[in-house]
């Protein structure tokens, strides 16, 4: 933090104050956050409203009531992210080089404290204090990085922001090393056979009219898993109810009981 703009530093100590508040706020036994490890009456709504994510039944967009964790910020998505590394990999016990993609504060502070990790994150641009102030910048269509560099690449809720989706695809499995795997999550319709997509689509509120936000720039529908074996992931799907996760309570995490997490592995 030392190297920040005093403007900055001051937006994430007030940031930091104002969580520490609202932690004692909510606190109770309601649900729980495993990022955090605290417990409260509720998680806080997030996500954008939008009818076209009603209509089309997509899973991980839209507002949600019970969503976002009151201290840490963590979201759904991000818990089923963390408790898939925690209870189904060795992330947490084996020396592993990880690259995190626009990584979330939730996940990045778990992930960043774990001294068995070579860490590195990255995203194409940031703004104010979402980010930390080490977080390196590139193009997920032309990343820097050597090939077959990292073991595990996190890729939560991007690709859907990106046009040339199949090139940063394509990208994410040249750093990969050989037998290392991506977590590749994205908003999804069951209901929509193929991805919508329409590269005419372009002011903010036709994306957000026709996408269900105004930054995305397509709707993965249930052929989002050939689209990623396409390019050469073998592709398995997770869920904590289908599998051991050791998690007695689904609900207790918050968690979207519809969200599949998707695990792209680069062959050996």
């Amino acid at each position: 933090m030392e190297n920040m703009p005093g403007k900055h530093k001051m937006k994430r100590w007030a940031k930091e104050i104002f969580l520490l508040g609202r932690r004692f706020f909510y606190r109770g036994n309601t649900v729980e956050c495993p990022i955090c490890q605290y417990g409260f009456t509720k998680m806080l709504p997030g996500g954008f409203e939008s009818q076209v994510v009603n209509n089309l039944e997509i899973i991980g967009a839209g507002l949600r009531k019970n969503n976002i964790c009151p201290y840490c910020l963590s979201t759904d998505r991000d818990r089923l992210v963390y408790l898939y590394l925690k209870h189904q990999t060795p992330v947490f016990d084996k020396k592993f080089k990880v690259l995190h993609v626009s990584p979330e504060p939730a996940l990045y502070k778990a992930l960043s404290k774990a001294d068995n990790l070579d860490y590195t994150i990255g995203t194409k641009y940031a703004e104010g204090a979402y980010y930390p102030a080490e977080i390196t910048f590139f193009d997920l269509l032309g990343m820097p990085h050597q090939d077959n560099t990292f073991d595990v690449v996190i890729c939560n809720h991007v690709l859907e922001h990106i046009p040339n989706d199949r090139q940063a695809m394509s990208e994410i499995l040249r750093i990969l090393k050989p037998g290392g795997f991506a977590i590749l999550q994205v908003p999804l319709s069951m209901k929509l056979k193929e991805t919508l997509e329409d590269p005419s689509v372009l002011t903010k509120e036709d994306r957000h009219r026709v996408f269900g936000q105004f930054d995305h720039v397509r709707v993965y529908g249930s052929d989002y898993k050939n689209r990623l074996e396409a390019v050469g992931f073998i592709v398995s799907t997770h869920h904590p109810s289908t599998e051991k996760w050791q998690i007695d309570d689904i609900a207790k995490y918050a968690l979207n009981d519809k969200e599949l997490l998707f695990v792209g592995k680069k062959s050996k």
